[in-house]
Parts: structure tokens; sequence; C-alpha cells
């Protein structure tokens, strides 16, 4: 029997997700964790970590693919990857979130933040995701007028990457929120 590698886990388990065959990603992404010996290095673990982590939210696993995506930032944070560890944050701040987590999301959603608001090459797509995820929290927490600076600050970005459907949300997020 030929010896898979984490490497080729890793693409078998891309494929399979990219097919929408979440079940054979997820055991792909798996095994290949289980097959990870400290020898690959730190950024394959990483990814690893994110891909199960998009599997286990999109098979319904929210809890799991929040540890996931927390283990997944805490190794980008420490191979120093700034903005691989805002974007793995950000998704475990949009679980927390969801799970009513509020005051853990916001720290999530912070940190994010202020990596990406820090950094030259944060993408304006991946901050206007941060800002919506924190306004929709904002919403939650019934910070109308935060909420509102928010929506604004995301639909801006939004527009500016050709983004309508974030447009779109935005503005209906803002008009609902100021009785427009």
């Amino acid at each position: 029997m030929d010896h898979r590698t984490p490497e080729s886990l890793l693409e078998q388990g891309r494929n399979a997700k990219s097919e929408r065959r979440l079940e054979d990603a997820r055991n792909a992404f798996r095994e290949a964790l289980a097959e990870c010996h400290g020898g690959e290095g730190e950024p394959l673990l990483a990814t690893l970590y994110e891909e199960l982590a998009y599997v286990d939210r999109s098979l319904g696993d929210r809890e799991t693919s929040r540890q996931h995506y927390s283990k997944a930032s805490e190794i980008y944070r420490a191979i120093d990857n700034p903005l691989k560890t805002a974007h793995t944050m950000r998704h475990a701040a949009d679980i927390l979130r969801e799970q009513s987590k509020r005051e853990e999301a916001a720290l999530f959603y912070a940190e994010a933040l202020e990596i990406y608001r820090n950094h030259q090459q944060t993408s304006p797509l991946d901050l206007a995701n941060a800002i919506r995820g924190l306004a929709l929290l904002k919403e939650d927490q019934k910070d109308r007028n935060e909420a509102v600076c928010l929506w604004q600050e995301a639909g801006k970005l939004y527009a500016s990457t050709g983004i309508a459907e974030g447009v779109g949300e935005a503005k209906r997020r803002i008009g609902l929120l100021t009785g427009q």
C-alpha cells in the first residue's frame, strides 16, 4: 500500500471540497492531520486546520469548526502570518457571534480588525467582511449607532471591490437600523 503524504491528502481534500463532497474532504483533511508528525512544518498544519474548519462549518459542526479556526489562527500568529491570522480569527468570531458568545466574538473581531487596518496588503474585501461581522454583532448588542457606522464603512469597501451583494446588504441594514 502506498503511503499518502499530508500534502497529497490536502490536495485530495481540496479536490473533494471543490466538488462539494464535504465528508470526503473532511476525512482527507483529518487523515492529513493524523499523518503530520511535526516534520512537515507549521504552515501545512495551519492550512489543514483552516481547511477542516471550513468543511466542519459547512457540515453544520460550528463548535468544531471554531476550534479548528482558533488553532489555525494560533499557528499563523506563531509563524508571523498576520493576514492569515486575521482571516481565521474573523471566521472564529463569526461562529462565536452565531453561537451568541458576543463578548468572545467582540475580542476576536477587534484583533482581526486591528491586524487588517494596520497591514498594507489587506484586501478591501477581507476588511469589509470583518467589518460586516462586527456590524452584525453590534446589531445583536443593540448598539445601533456603531452598527450604522460599521455598515457604512463595509458598504463603501464592498462598492470599491464591486461586490453588489455586500453593498445591498449594507444599505438594507442601515435602512432597518435608521428606520428609513
